[in-house]
């Protein structure tokens, strides 16, 4: 990947992040941390990963994200100096529960380990 787009890519992130923290005003948008964005060489596309603590509200905040979208675009249009801005794609970012998930098992197998001896 680039330097231009590695730039690009953590700006964007910066900013997307202001404007769901402080311009979105959705209580299903609440504790929403962007994580990531991949933005193509072309910027035609960039997918923004997004991970949330309750995990119950997943699907509602990524509907919120995907209704926003054409607004979020608009303010960073405004606060990023770009030729053309992406088409903003929200994604679950998994890896956030991935880690969660190996960090417990192997908690387990410690406990399992220690029972044993």
């Amino acid at each position: 990947m680039s330097v231009r787009i590695d730039k690009i890519n953590t700006e964007m992130r910066k900013q997307i992040m202001k404007i769901v923290q402080q311009e979105i005003d959705d209580p299903n948008v609440g504790l929403v941390t962007i994580t990531k964005v991949d933005t193509k060489p072309d910027l035609e596309e960039a997918k923004v990963y997004f991970s949330i603590l309750d995990q119950t509200k997943q699907k509602k905040v990524k509907e919120t994200l995907d209704k926003m979208k054409g607004f979020i675009k608009v303010l960073l249009a405004r606060k990023i100096r770009l030729k053309k801005i992406p088409e903003l794609v929200f994604q679950l970012d998994e890896s956030i529960k991935y880690s969660v998930d190996i960090y417990q098992k192997i908690e387990e197998l410690k406990d399992e380990e220690g029972k044993d001896q």
